[in-house]
């Protein structure tokens, strides 16, 4: 059993939960912060090799499959590990219905992984995406006897294991698809490779848990643990439509060059947003949860955690949009200067995104999911109208609708969370302020290096150079003493007794 801080109406008990909780958040940022450097390394070394070594086709069936991949977590989780995390008392039943409801729904997943494949495959005109697809179909099956243990670790902030996994994951993956490339056997090397992923990191999950929960399940837990996951499980569903309809659409309608551009754009500046949620981002629901009857405290962490985000999200994303084609050109080179425009359009939209990576964290530990499933709803049908209405303006006016969804649905978001919080739009408004002026400065210390650059008559990596050091000098000078506070406290706390703030029932 792991030790615990009750839950007590005394403060001090409060003040010393509260330190806890933050011990095991910063605990967690920093473990996520290793791996995800260690994982990002990897991928990216791995990914230049294969490149090489493999063809377009091959990585166009990787994607399949990593889209696959994607919707069948989600049949997989079903919402359930939220449901675990989100809950405060927890009973043995419980955790063995979790399991058995898990279980079932991997076979599920299996059985439509296995019989789906040749009809997807056929519907794509990929033959081998029938043996990719089946080839899966074990490793998913590991996955959803993991669902638990996984939602355990989560719900008590024991990011070192998951930390762990994900490396040992990504190591897996790159030996398995380097082997059998070195064994000559390519058209398997991804798919080999993204089964390894999977099949690992679900055991490396199941030995840290450690637990087995054991009996069978009872349908009122079945009950109680359905009402909040179905609620999970529509707004990651839709969550994951509205994420990639538009590349779809865009694809369709505008033709694969312009589809390539788009996702150029995108990506480059998803790549920072991203990085943050998988360090930072998904330690707030646990987190959140463990403070869900203490609104005041909440809406605290929140808005230190948005003014966080702003200073890290905004100067960044702000800046790459103004060095777009610089940045553009010099590293990918000049054949995807087109795709500067529709990051500059894009960025508007995607400032406001990256703020917003915890609003679905509050939703669930406030115990309102149902939030989710309505904007990521809205989003989805803003998405597709305004993709249809503005395909004949080209990738430019569609960028620019893309963006201006995202802006809506980034406000419409944050109101909801600041309803569930019982605070103000102005009050976030107010945490992101000094974010907010850090990008303004960072934003004219680009531009001034854009300038140098063009008068000097650099070019390659000189420009880049010459381009980013003001606004890197700009953000070092402003945010010394903050990156400071936070890596010591970040990385110069000690272990400490595992976190778990609810009484579990026994």
């Amino acid at each position: 059993m792991n030790d615990r801080v009750p839950v007590t109406g005394d403060s001090r008990e409060h003040a010393e939960r509260n330190r806890w909780l933050w011990n095991a958040f910063a605990r967690s940022v920093r473990d996520n912060m290793v791996a995800e450097f260690v994982v990002q390394a990897l991928r990216v070394g791995g990914m230049v090799v294969l490149a090489r070594a493999l063809s377009p086709h091959d990585f166009g069936l990787f994607k399949v499959l990593v889209v696959v991949s994607t919707f069948a977590m989600l049949i997989n989780e079903a919402g359930i590990p939220d449901a675990l995390i989100q809950r405060r008392d927890l009973s043995p039943a419980h955790h063995s219905t979790a399991l058995w409801m898990s279980l079932a729904l991997a076979l599920l997943t299996c059985g439509l992984l296995y019989g789906g494949a040749p009809a997807l495959a056929h519907l794509m005109k990929m033959p081998e995406l029938r043996q990719g697809m089946r080839l899966l179909c074990i490793p998913f099956l590991l996955e959803g006897a993991a669902v638990t243990a996984n939602a355990r670790l989560r719900r008590d902030l024991r990011f070192t294991a998951l930390a762990a996994a994900d490396v040992f994951a990504e190591f897996a993956f790159l030996g398995v698809a380097l082997v059998l490339l070195w064994d000559r056997l390519p058209a398997w090397s991804l798919a080999g490779g993204l089964a390894a992923r999977f099949a690992v990191h679900a055991i490396t999950v199941l030995f840290a848990d450690g637990r087995t929960p054991l009996g069978l399940p009872t349908a009122a837990a079945a009950r109680d643990l359905g009402r909040f996951a179905t609620k999970v499980l529509g707004g990651r569903t839709v969550d994951a439509l509205s994420s990639n309809v538009d590349f779809l659409l865009i694809g369709r309608l505008l033709g694969s060059s312009a589809l390539g551009f788009y996702s150029m754009a995108w990506d480059l500046l998803r790549f920072v947003p991203d990085r943050v949620f998988r360090i930072a981002g998904r330690v707030t629901l646990p987190t959140f949860c463990h403070l869900q009857d203490q609104t005041d405290q909440l809406a605290r962490a929140y808005l230190n955690f948005c003014s966080y985000l702003s200073r890290i999200i905004l100067p960044i994303v702000l800046c790459a949009a103004i060095a777009a084609p610089e940045l553009i050109t010099i590293i990918y080179g000049p054949k995807w200067r087109p795709a500067a425009v529709p990051m500059q359009l894009l960025a508007c939209g995607l400032l406001l995104v990256g703020l917003r990576l915890a609003i679905g964290s509050v939703y669930y530990a406030k115990n309102h999911p149902e939030f989710d499933f309505y904007v990521h709803s809205t989003r989805l049908v803003l998405v597709v109208v305004t993709i249809f209405g503005l395909a004949h303006t080209g990738l430019i006016g569609v960028s620019m609708g893309r963006s201006a969804v995202e802006v809506v649905m980034s406000i419409a978001g944050q109101w909801l969370a600041c309803l569930v919080l019982g605070i103000g739009l102005t009050d976030l408004v107010v945490a992101i302020l000094p974010g907010a002026g850090l990008a303004l400065m960072c934003a004219l210390a680009v531009t001034a290096g854009k300038i140098t650059a063009s008068a000097l008559g650099t070019s390659g990596v000189a420009t880049l150079l010459l381009i980013m050091m003001p606004p890197a000098i700009v953000y070092c000078w402003r945010e010394s003493s903050t990156a400071m506070r936070m890596f010591a406290d970040t990385f110069g706390r000690g272990e400490g007794a595992p976190i778990t703030v609810a009484q579990e029932l026994q």
